[in-house]
């Protein structure tokens, strides 16, 4: 095992409860496609709850924000509809931070974030949607700009999937929107904060049906100047049974193009693990035709990316929800796979399972749960550890952090850990936990924080 732990257990303890404030001078972001909000260098992610209550509002949602810093989480806070300068004004089922996407969308050297509520009411349309995006600045976080629908009439749910990426290669990112029907949208970029955007490019994917687009990946698996774009929707195979698709669509210099089919599943990470130039892709928590969501899961797949597409899918050990990044700092990508679904200890404790990556591919998983020694808290029912991760690097040297969400913490309260890369793998010694209220999101009617993070 990689992993290094600590029995300094009260002292996590007390981490995860008053979480450090830290500051550091403002500089560039590191790219545009880095959530990175406030410039400094460190990452940042967020903590979507479109189920939180604000103002009394329930499931009007809300966005938990962490910024990193170099004792990794730094600062918390939160995004809603009821923010300063956001548009509108919290209302019950907005379902705001159903879909996020973050990157640097005015190109002003700090990483904003999209943000969908798309069960939005907009005039008469009770589910019209709306998609705002939240400026970055020196500071983080700060005032926002609807992003207009061009199709008002054409469709519901504006927003219920979100990516940003090159997608047409001029240079400026794209913003990637889902809603429902065959036609969706890509928001060229050009971006102000007043309003502008480059044109609107539709196209049309007559697989999705009535839910349109569910899902949102950007990536890169080709090796030309554009981010190429998955695309994940449903199709109904029996009564109460859904089976998850997703297509690879290259990016071109208008509409994307799809090239290929990808294994059911609705569990995405992109990355480019076997370092040939190409991305590969991680779907999690596969299904089989017959089965589709209401079966045990499969295992996870990895589909290697070539010039053309991807090539066959190759199965691997274990089920889970897919995070790839560098933990150790080796230039070689790692797998964080979540499996809430785990009863090992506990009815729904959860699990994380990480294989650390190597010439030959992926090692022996390590598995962590929230009995794992150093990690604050304690296995119990229906936690659900491990409903998403993400690794992404907080600290800012080089090495990626994990992140893990527990949706079903404390009666759906929900609840995220934090524990840091090493040279020698992930280490206990410094983990912490934050629930809702280290985000100033109101624990009223289950905000099941820690259900998805994006960074």
């Amino acid at each position: 095992m990689r992993l290094r732990t600590t029995t300094a257990l009260a002292a996590l303890l007390a981490a995860g409860v008053a979480p450090v404030t830290l500051s550091a001078p403002a500089s560039a972001a590191t790219g545009p496609y880095t959530a990175d909000f406030n410039g400094d260098g460190h990452a940042d992610a967020v903590a979507p709850s479109p189920n939180a209550s604000t103002s009394g509002k329930w499931w009007s949602g809300a966005v938990g924000v962490v910024y990193g810093s170099s004792a990794g989480v730094g600062r918390t806070a939160s995004v809603s509809q009821n923010s300063t300068g956001v548009p509108g004004s919290a209302e019950e089922s907005d379902g705001f931070g159903q879909a996020v996407a973050v990157g640097d969308l005015d190109k002003d050297g700090y990483s904003d974030l999209a943000v969908g509520a798309p069960q939005e009411q907009v005039g008469d349309d009770v589910s019209g949607g709306t998609v705002v995006i939240v400026w970055g600045s020196p500071t983080g976080l700060k005032g926002a700009t609807t992003v207009k629908d061009p199709a008002v009439s054409g469709h519901d749910r504006w927003g219920q999937a979100l990516a940003i990426g090159d997608f047409t290669g001029d240079g400026r990112p794209d913003l990637a929107v889902g809603a429902s029907g065959t036609t969706q949208w890509i928001v060229k970029g050009g971006f102000t904060r007043s309003g502008t955007t480059g044109a609107n490019i539709s196209y049309t994917t007559s697989w999705t049906g009535s839910t349109g687009v569910l899902r949102l990946t950007a990536g890169k698996i080709d090796t030309d100047a554009r981010a190429d774009l998955l695309l994940g929707g449903r199709t109904r195979i029996a009564s109460e049974r859904n089976l998850d698709h997703t297509y690879l669509y290259f990016g071109t210099a208008s509409a994307p193009t799809k090239k290929t089919e990808l294994p059911y599943g609705k569990q995405l990470a992109v990355g480019d693990i076997d370092k040939d130039g190409y991305g590969d892709i991680v779907t999690g928590e596969t299904q089989t035709a017959t089965g589709g969501d209401l079966e045990t899961p499969g295992p996870a797949v990895v589909s290697h990316g070539t010039a053309s597409g991807v090539g066959a899918p190759e199965a691997l050990t274990d089920s889970g929800r897919p995070s790839l990044g560098d933990i150790d700092g080796d230039g070689r990508l790692d797998l964080a796979l979540g499996h809430p679904d785990d009863s090992g200890i506990k009815s729904g404790n959860g699990t994380v399972l990480v294989q650390y990556g190597g010439a030959d591919g992926f090692g022996t998983p390590t598995r962590l749960t929230q009995d794992t020694p150093g990690i604050p808290g304690a296995a119990e029912d229906n936690d659900f550890f491990g409903t998403a991760v993400l690794l992404t690097d907080l600290t800012g040297d080089g090495r990626a952090d994990l992140l893990a969400g527990s949706d079903g913490e404390n009666e759906a309260d929900g609840l995220v850990h934090h524990l840091k890369g090493t040279a020698t793998g992930l280490t206990t010694s410094g983990s912490a936990y934050y629930g809702p209220s280290a985000f100033a999101i109101p624990t009223a009617y289950d905000p099941s924080l820690g259900g998805v993070l994006v960074g």
